[in-house]
């Protein structure tokens, strides 16, 4: 395994940001050796966020026998959170135009990375850009899956390209897995310090979720362009206990923490200010609106599981001014 480059310029870096993924890691790294029509010079770097496990050691044994147009590489960032992960990724990749994301758990489809580069190349005012996100589950899904799916980053937004436009209503960027980032826009876009830190695995905390939407909001908010790119599929591991009461509510309950943060990050640099004149005005909205939820639904919170984490998330967002996040 090598720190530097060895095989000339890199075209296209994966990162594939993990804490404690020994064990997913492999799948990962699996669909990635098995890429096909990629044609190009291109990495993988999978910075570990703090883990505890054997993940080097996992990376280490996959680089002894990796493919021979790609390097395997290995770095630590010891600041717990996905964002920091993501920092760690773009200071250190090769790449000095494209970074394709991956978290530990997202299997790309055979075809991902020629797919993701050669959007990149086609579209060269895209900063950035997501794919379709499809579930892998490790059961049939329960009844009120689609009601909950997206959550859990599970995604798709058609078959055919588009850009996402700052003007629509509801204003709406890719999500993280799976999705690509063009170095010179984050360079351009991305404040060294970003309200929310991302999950912290090993705080078990997900306070600072949504970091990703973060992000795209910034970009989009630039003059670089943010597309809708189908050809990019990825499938999303989801283990039983994520399909959980008490995981999902907590899910539910930390998207809506996040939401004042991206109220911000959805404002122009000169519009920000603004946010402390309306921030009563958003205070009593969400809150009228966690109450009126509340009063009409709450009989049947016991029972469904959709209802009750569409509570948490107005609540969350309810509260997410006071936390700190402003």
């Amino acid at each position: 395994m090598v720190e530097q480059s060895e095989i000339g310029s890199i075209d296209f870096s994966v990162a594939i940001c993990t804490y404690n993924g020994a064990d997913r890691l492999p799948a990962v790294l699996d669909c990635l050796q098995c890429q096909i029509l990629t044609g190009i010079k291109w990495e993988v770097l999978v910075v570990d966020n703090n883990s505890n496990d054997n993940t080097k050691d996992v990376v280490m044994d996959y680089a002894q026998h990796w493919r021979q147009d790609c390097q395997l590489r290995y770095v630590f960032e010891g600041r717990q959170g996905t964002t920091y992960a993501r920092q760690k990724a773009v200071q250190m990749a090769q790449s000095q135009d494209l970074i394709g994301f991956l978290d530990d758990d997202n299997l790309p489809s055979q075809t991902w990375v020629f797919a993701a580069y050669q959007f990149g190349q086609e579209h060269p005012q895209a900063g950035a850009y997501g794919g379709i996100i499809h579930a892998r589950l490790d059961e049939p899904p329960p009844d009120y899956f689609d009601s909950i799916k997206i959550m859990l980053a599970i995604l798709n937004r058609g078959n055919q390209a588009f850009q996402y436009h700052r003007s629509a209503k509801p204003r709406k960027v890719p999500i993280a897995p799976g999705c690509v980032i063009r170095q010179q826009a984050w360079q351009d876009c991305i404040p060294e310090q970003l309200l929310l830190a991302g999950r912290d695995e090993a705080g078990k905390t997900m306070l600072g979720a949504c970091e990703d939407l973060e992000m795209m909001y910034y970009i989009q908010n630039s003059d670089w362009e943010v597309w809708h790119n189908p050809q990019m599929e990825i499938w999303h591991h989801i283990p039983s206990r994520r399909l959980e009461r008490n995981y999902l509510l907590k899910v539910a309950r930390t998207s809506g923490l996040s939401n004042h943060a991206l109220r911000i990050a959805r404002l122009q640099n000169s519009q920000r200010h603004l946010i402390f004149i309306l921030l009563p005005f958003y205070v009593i909205s969400d809150g009228y609106k966690a109450l009126i939820y509340y009063l009409k639904y709450r009989q049947q919170f016991a029972d469904d599981i959709a209802k009750a984490c569409e509570f948490e998330s107005r609540l969350g967002r309810f509260i997410s001014p006071f936390i700190g996040l402003f």
